[in-house]
């Protein structure tokens, strides 16, 4: 996709740019610094979990917890990043902070705590770029701030998956015809730091999960503590959220919302007929599906969508560059007018309608749905959900649609919207296919091919469902907007299919 899925959220990521100029360059900066001591009897107002974030004009949940410690000389050191938010990420550190009376400082980052010592100001000024951050006081987090930050590292051990009441059925890998060696090599590698910031990898064969591993801060962090917290969090999918989207729209038309993916669009956008005028009256849901409205997608495309004030009308004043239907562009601008298409059909937000017909059928009860500063869903990257709930709708398309005894999303939507319909080439994965926000990948397997459907997303976010293996594939990761993050076709072809035993 020559980078293309990366735009927006190369976008998303200006939001959180504190924290990646953090991991990457203060770093460097505190092997310089000299070490700063404190007053002591100070220490209190400092020490510890501080959450918050950055000060935004529109609220997102992209919040973190910076862990102040005290070292052995008593100097004051910031030890610790921790996103709350969907991203999950963590960094470790030994930063020098400066703190007297109030007033606080630290590499490129000037503030003071409030008269009751329970808020923290900070503006962070780096090469011009001065943004403002506020964090409050949270001793709660302190006890698993503590033990994440004293983690040691360990050698990777396989452990089953643990049985709750979330639908899942757990065994090993031997019971489906995985061969848990080369899953544990792999799962070591990770621990290792192999495949930078990959945070979980499941499998399920056969209706049953049989490998579910958390990592954390480039694999180091792993064991029981961190399947325990990061099991039960929901994490941002980036643009595997197209494939629940699209799921939604099988949903509608089955509920009679929506006639078909060929109705023209301008039918479902009254507000933007204006723009819809001329040839782009043409313009057809499946176009946008399938990744070929003709629409010019400009380079910066992410960046001005963030900018706007209207999402929708700005991808939809874009020119046509080409017949629709002709030429596959990847776009996330398609996505989120998807998005506005299925509230004006259904009458709902997209959150409430997935709610009572995708996600509660499925037993999903934790799911995160962030919208653009003009209120837009992101239907095109902003879902977090729980891995094993992304599993659940892997498997309820394996089944047809069908999620132990329900039909959840209908059979023949799942044949329709999986099916090739666009050809295009993919960095590190050659050719792949396109249908309806569903990617059709080819695997080497037994000296011959297999066929899968999936999408991926910035990070290292993966849905795969491989029906003639009868198997789903989920993983997630923190890698955002790094060149090195589509890992998942390594991960599937070298380690996960030559474990499978075909005649299982």
């Amino acid at each position: 996709m020559n980078e293309q899925p990366r735009v927006r959220d190369d976008a998303r990521n200006r939001l959180d740019r504190g924290s990646l100029f953090i991991a990457i360059a203060i770093p460097l900066l505190s092997a310089y610094a000299p070490s700063t001591s404190v007053d002591v009897q100070g220490l209190a107002d400092v020490v510890g979990s501080w959450k918050g974030g950055e000060v935004l004009e529109f609220v997102r949940p992209d919040s973190q917890i910076v862990f102040f410690s005290v070292r052995p000389d008593s100097s004051l050191s910031l030890s610790m990043i921790y996103e709350v938010g969907p991203r999950a990420r963590a960094w470790t550190y030994d930063i020098d902070v400066h703190y007297t009376d109030g007033q606080i400082s630290w590499a490129y980052h000037t503030g003071h705590l409030n008269a009751t010592r329970d808020t923290m100001w900070v503006s962070k000024d780096y090469g011009g770029d001065r943004s403002e951050w506020m964090w409050v006081r949270d001793k709660s987090a302190d006890p698993l701030m503590d033990r994440l930050r004293t983690l040691e590292e360990a050698p990777y051990e396989y452990s089953v998956p643990e049985s709750l009441a979330n639908g899942w059925g757990c065994d090993n890998p031997e019971s489906v015809g995985i061969d848990r060696t080369g899953i544990a090599r792999f799962l070591g590698e990770v621990s290792q730091g192999t495949f930078g910031d990959l945070h979980s990898l499941l499998l399920v064969r056969h209706n049953t999960l049989v490998v579910e591993d958390y990592f954390a801060k480039q694999g180091e962090w792993h064991g029981e503590l961190i399947d325990s917290v990061f099991r039960d969090r929901s994490h941002h999918l980036a643009s595997v959220t197209k494939s629940i989207t699209s799921a939604l729209v099988g949903i509608a038309i089955n509920r009679g919302s929506i006639q078909s993916v060929q109705d023209p669009i301008i039918r479902y956008l009254p507000a933007h007929a204006a723009l819809l005028s001329d040839e782009k009256e043409a313009l057809t849901i499946e176009h946008l599906l399938t990744m070929s409205s003709g629409l010019r997608r400009p380079r910066d495309d992410g960046q001005l969508v963030w900018q706007g004030g209207d999402v929708v009308g700005y991808v939809l004043d874009q020119p046509l560059v080409s017949e629709p239907g002709q030429r596959f562009v990847y776009s996330n601008g398609s996505a989120a007018v998807v998005g506005a298409v299925l509230e004006n059909a259904t009458g709902r937000t997209v959150e409430s309608f997935a709610e009572e017909f995708l996600f509660r059928p499925l037993g999903i009860t934790d799911h995160l749905w962030t919208s653009y500063p003009d209120g837009t869903v992101e239907t095109d990257g902003g879902l977090a959900l729980r891995p094993r709930d992304l599993a659940k709708i892997g498997q309820a398309f394996l089944q047809q649609g069908r999620w132990r005894d329900s039909q959840v999303i209908p059979a023949d939507w799942v044949a329709e919207s999986t099916k090739q319909r666009q050809t295009y080439r993919s960095a590190g994965v050659g050719q792949m296919g396109y249908g309806y926000f569903w990617m059709q990948m080819r695997l080497p397997y037994n000296d011959t091919t297999i066929t899968s459907f999936c999408h991926f997303g910035d990070g290292g976010q993966l849905l795969m469902v491989i029906p003639e293996l009868d198997m789903v594939v989920v993983l997630s990761g923190g890698a955002y907007g790094a060149t090195n993050n589509r890992y998942y076709y390594r991960v599937v072809s070298e380690y996960v299919l030559p474990a499978v035993d075909p005649g299982f």
